[in-house]
């Protein structure tokens, strides 16, 4: 690994452990100074793993990314005055990652021809999860947000199928290390709406920003490798 990327990512771990550090003490400053940056030196990092590199999914992670930052910034106002269109704004930003993420995914591995189509039966646990822990939370959902929560499960849900579907076209320890960021990434979700919905636990915001920051890093990881292994586009 060249130096310049070896400091993006040291760039990062150090941002990381700010932001946590914020979170823990509640620093605000802490907070605001490190947190936006977050995403975008990921970004730095996963361009500079993949020079020259002109491949959809590739475009998407970057995308992704970039709503990502936004999401971040926007959540970093929810609790305020204007608590619903923050939270929204986020909602909506981290939405449209997901399908970012998703649409690079079946760009590579497509439904027709991807693990799912063999082992369906794999998206039962994923479904009957969400199923099961939208009905937990929906009592403590305001009426206004019941919908974009519901809407928001749905498409992380496809998101992670969407790694699932990925299984036996790459190489086994990408697979292993994307699924385990979808997953991660999908627990940090999971740890907002229970906190914010009637359900609060003391180190939330830790441990959102913890799984989030793993799950981020272990996705664009994955997806690099994937791209070094296999640079030009291959049929599948």
């Amino acid at each position: 690994m060249e130096r310049n990327t070896i400091l993006w990512l040291g760039a990062f771990v150090l941002l990381a452990l700010l932001e946590l550090v914020g979170e823990g003490l509640d620093n605000r400053a802490l907070i605001l100074y490190s947190k936006p940056l977050l995403m975008p030196v990921l970004a730095l990092w996963f361009v500079r793993r993949t020079p020259g590199i002109r491949r959809f999914l590739r475009h998407t992670v970057l995308a992704g990314l970039l709503f990502a930052t936004l999401g971040d910034i926007f959540m970093m106002f929810a609790g305020g005055e204007y608590d619903a269109l923050f939270f929204l704004l986020g909602l909506g930003s981290f939405l449209t990652t997901q399908a970012c993420y998703l649409g690079g995914y079946l760009s590579e591995v497509n439904l027709n021809n991807g693990y799912l189509r063999k082992q369906p039966y794999w998206s039962a646990p994923f479904v009957l999860f969400l199923l099961g822990f939208l009905a937990w939370l929906w009592p403590g959902i305001p009426e206004g947000l019941q919908f974009p929560v519901a809407v928001y499960g749905a498409i992380i849900t496809a998101m992670t199928l969407g790694v699932v579907n990925w299984r036996g076209h790459v190489r086994q320890d990408i697979f292993v290390g994307l699924f385990a960021g979808a997953l991660l990434f999908m627990l940090s979700d999971c740890l907002i709406a229970t906190a914010r919905f009637g359900h609060p636990f003391a180190g939330s915001r830790v441990a959102v920003m913890a799984t989030y920051l793993l799950g981020q890093w272990l996705i664009v990881r994955g997806v690099s490798e994937q791209l070094q292994q296999v640079p030009e586009r291959k049929k599948k």
